[in-house]
């Protein structure tokens, strides 16, 4: 009994309570957002742009600057169509030895400049490519801060770190970078933060980001940054620079996709699939990755994680089941319109027009539909925005 009055005397045991959350504002500064650019020689590449259009919603939201910086040796307008496309404040880096990128050079001009910054940027974004991935992790690796690679959305929020494994952490942030990219199979997106340290870094897919119209008539700042070279970077040398240019329209530029899977049987199933392309203005022909792999055309074509992300206004998929990665590469187009024989295809739970039966007999038909619209108006089917 005795045993019982002692146990009532003592206090009740309440499971752990959340911790008291500290404002990490002071240690975790809000910071500009910086674009770094990307151009071949002096063709300024379309993930710049979209980077771009991210990176002035986010800065919008923090109401900060919007910056770029771009490296090269004549660089002609591109400083002016970047303030053009969006940017507050233009960085230009001039060199002939930045002609060509090269990782060690292309590495110190960005250290360099970041660290000649009163604050650094909260945020640093650079392009999926392969000068972003190569670039951006010497970048993160420098400042010992993170980086999200390969995202598809970006997003600025508050975020309560509650993790007792580094008490000193714990708190509100409330400026942080929400990094978001596909994970396990592209199946689910996985939410990646790091705002311990700016600048908080990340690449995205090309494709994947909304460029802001051009405006001719838009003000911003433009100045060149010293550039000062070490020994050490000189260690590559480029002596010829070979691109493989894609005839026709690129995928990320096309208006209407249409593309080819392994249902169309053989190889030659893509030459129907490039006369149905023909119908249309500003059109260029996709594959899914099997084909690719099976030879039956180019590298150049393929749609889906391991190729394009793109997003034209009408996309018509032939003989593609949709997988996942797949999808994830075309499923923010205007129009999907999908062709296969098999009914339950996965392609038809997102398409949002399907067509079951034989492309072999389908195709021919849309064709000719096409082409008696063209003769009677004179001109060939323009796709309007959906």
């Amino acid at each position: 009994m005795a045993d019982t009055e002692q146990a009532k005397d003592k206090p009740e045991q309440k499971p752990d309570s959340k911790p008291e959350l500290r404002d990490m504002s002071s240690v975790c500064p809000k910071g500009d957002v910086l674009v770094i650019a990307e151009h071949i020689l002096g063709d300024l590449q379309p993930v710049t742009l979209e980077l771009l259009g991210a990176g002035r919603i986010l800065a919008d939201k923090m109401d900060r600057k919007l910056l770029c910086l771009v490296m090269g040796h004549e660089l002609g307008d591109i400083p002016e169509r970047l303030v053009e496309q969006g940017a507050d404040e233009v960085y230009v880096a001039e060199h002939e030895e930045l002609k060509y990128y090269r990782t060690l050079p292309y590495r110190r001009v960005v250290c360099d400049f970041l660290e000649s910054l009163p604050e650094q940027p909260h945020t640093a974004l650079l392009g999926s490519t392969t000068t972003g991935r190569d670039l951006a992790p010497r970048i993160a690796a420098h400042f010992d801060t993170g980086l999200t690679a390969d995202t598809t959305e970006l997003d600025i929020g508050p975020y309560e770190h509650t993790s007792k494994v580094d008490p000193s952490k714990i708190g509100l942030y409330p400026n942080c970078l929400y990094a978001i990219r596909p994970s396990f199979g592209e199946s689910l997106k996985a939410r990646i933060l790091g705002p311990w340290k700016n600048p908080q870094m990340a690449t995205t897919r090309p494709g994947v980001m909304v460029p802001l119209k051009r405006d001719t008539k838009r003000k911003g700042t433009i100045r060149k940054i010293p550039v000062n070279l070490k020994p050490d970077d000189y260690r590559l040398v480029v002596t010829e620079l070979v691109r493989e240019v894609a005839k026709g329209v690129k995928l990320t530029e096309a208006d209407v996709i249409v593309s080819g899977g392994y249902g169309l049987g053989s190889p030659d199933g893509f030459d129907l699939v490039r006369e149905l392309s023909k119908a249309f203005e500003n059109s260029a022909v996709g594959a899914s990755r099997k084909v690719v792999d099976l030879g039956w055309i180019s590298y150049h074509h393929q749609v889906g994680q391991t190729g394009k992300t793109v997003r034209p206004k009408l996309y018509i998929a032939c003989g593609i089941s949709g997988a996942i990665q797949h999808r994830v590469g075309m499923s923010k187009s205007g129009l999907i319109i999908a062709i296969n024989k098999d009914p339950d295809a996965p392609i038809f739970k997102f398409a949002h027009q399907g067509i079951v039966g034989d492309i072999y007999q389908i195709i021919p038909e849309m064709i000719k539909q096409f082409q008696a619209v063209q003769s009677s108006e004179g001109v060939k089917t323009v796709v309007g925005t959906h």
